[in-house]
């Protein structure tokens, strides 16, 4: 095992693939503890009102899905950059500072998309007319 990480560490110049992967399976991971219960309400309700919903979430989400491709761009382009087995405190504290921002101002971009898809459609639903 030992082997396969000194490899991933001296080989960047395909070795940033798996750590994207890494990276999009724990903020994937971390995406549904979030979402899990929101999500599972939501789909009690009538299939129909779900897949409203589902539709207007995606139509409103671009904003925080594009500060999440940023947030793997950034991890791959660290990795890539990143030089040698010694790393200095001061750049990877405010790398990780970035990125932790970045993950969960898109987290919270979504969760924000995803109410106001659940508000407008509940709204419709009773017969208020508002865009949110």
């Amino acid at each position: 095992m030992k082997v396969y990480l000194d490899l991933i560490l001296t080989e960047r110049s395909w070795s940033w693939s798996i750590v994207v992967i890494g990276y999009l399976v724990a903020s994937m991971v971390v995406r549904q503890i979030v979402f899990r219960s929101v999500l599972k309400e939501t789909k009690r309700l009538d299939s129909n009102v779900y897949s409203a919903v589902k539709k207007l979430y995606l139509r409103r989400s671009l904003v925080g899905w594009i500060l999440f491709l940023l947030s793997v761009i950034l991890v791959a382009a660290v990795w890539i950059g990143w030089s040698g087995p010694t790393v200095e405190m001061g750049p990877l504290v405010s790398f990780s500072v970035v990125l932790l921002l970045l993950f969960f101002l898109s987290i919270i971009l979504h969760l924000v998309s995803y109410t106001r898809a659940v508000l407008e459609i509940l709204g419709q639903r009773m017969g208020i007319e508002r865009e949110l």
